[in-house]
């Protein structure tokens, strides 16, 4: 017959095994949703572009619209590249957190004083680590962002200045 020990202990597993499966679960769909969304910003690209490209607009409006339509091809890229970062920063957060719930779940499962410690000391070493890791990398992401900008508007200032008449 089994003792109370091995029955909580039999529980806490299964527990931990449903946890673990919820936060897999949980980290499939978000992904998904992610991308979906993703598709769903190329698609309005796509329309836009093709509205912004059809015939019919007097001479001078399609040369503002070409401009613009200029300015935001070489602005899709660059914004492309950070959200891509982002998503992988966001994907990388997610499985470090899946991570240490687990971790977090197995120490607080554990019976013995001494190794539950150390168990618990690992949660909070690796959260921190996580921590480090996540402002590296944010920080990271924002430098480019903001360099980036910069560079997209010196670039558009100046191609503006130079395609539009000065008033005379």
């Amino acid at each position: 017959m089994k003792t109370a020990s091995n029955r909580e202990r039999e529980e806490g597993k299964s527990h931990n095994g449903r946890t673990s499966e919820m936060a897999d679960t949980m980290l499939k769909n978000y992904e998904q949703a992610l991308h979906t969304g993703i598709k769903l910003q190329e698609e309005a690209g796509r329309w836009w572009s093709s509205v912004l490209n059809q015939t019919g607009f007097t001479q001078d409006w399609q040369k503002r619209i070409t401009n613009l339509a200029e300015m935001a091809s070489s602005l899709v890229p660059l914004t492309q590249k950070r959200m891509e970062e982002l998503i992988e920063l966001l994907e990388k957060n997610n499985r470090t957190s899946a991570e240490l719930v687990k971790k977090a779940m197995d120490a607080a499962q554990t019976p013995a004083l001494a190794e539950s410690q150390a168990k618990w000391l690992d949660v909070w070493t690796s959260s921190m680590g996580a921590v480090r890791s996540n402002t590296e990398a944010v920080s990271e992401i924002s430098s480019k962002a903001i360099d980036g900008w910069i560079n997209f508007v010196r670039r558009n200032t100046e191609v503006t200045e130079v395609r539009v008449p000065k008033a005379t």
